[in-house]
């Protein structure tokens, strides 16, 4: 049987001029998979490098083989993000890229970011930041796991993510509500800020 999932997002451009975040999510007989990026500030290469690598991300993974293991997943989309880059992106410097993936696939959630985003999950009563590179983690029901940017994690804190992961709503709300709360920090520069939600509902 197909897990099934409820997925959240939002996202704020900041004091920037230029949407630097990306998303995008898939659910299928696979699993579900979530990616997060977020390219050079304020540059329209860092939102062309953003677009890029998630779509290299989505086009790996529905056209990817079964019985791929996520440590040959990510080397993949490691290939492809790099050569699309060269392709595309010829102009002006290279952008600075955080990829943040998970991928949600029989009770496990296995996770991936580098850069500046952070993947975190959620249990039902504890938040645990995976501060790890890459791993896994157990995802069980009722769970939810989540990236969000640095705009994010510097604006709130734990308690704070709590009270926001712990409201009895739809990702999309939580999510949303996430971002008002960044909004009402009235931080000086604030730059973008994206949350990504995934959580279990069977």
């Amino acid at each position: 049987m197909q897990e099934t999932y409820k997925i959240g997002n939002a996202q704020s451009i900041g004091s920037y001029q230029i949407q630097s975040s990306y998303f995008a999510s898939c659910c299928s007989d696979r699993g579900c998979l979530a990616v997060l990026t977020d390219g050079t500030a304020d540059h329209i290469n860092g939102r062309r490098g953003a677009v890029l690598a998630v779509e290299a991300c989505m086009w790996e993974y529905r056209n990817m083989r079964r019985g791929v293991e996520f440590s040959q997943f990510i080397e993949a989309v490691s290939a492809k993000i790099l050569h699309d880059m060269r392709e595309i992106i010829f102009l002006g410097k290279t952008p600075y890229l955080s990829v943040s993936i998970q991928w949600i696939k029989d009770r496990e959630l296995f996770y991936y970011t580098t850069g500046s985003s952070r993947c975190f999950l959620f249990d039902g009563s504890d938040y645990r930041m995976l501060h790890e590179s890459c791993g896994k983690a157990d995802f069980g029901k009722g769970m939810t796991a989540g990236i969000i940017s640095r705009g994010v994690w510097e604006a709130l804190n734990e308690k704070e993510m709590l009270f926001y992961l712990q409201k009895k709503q739809h990702p999309y709300d939580k999510a949303q509500q996430m971002i008002a709360g960044v909004k009402k920090k009235n931080r000086k520069m604030a730059g973008t800020a994206a949350v990504l939600l995934v959580e279990d509902y069977l």
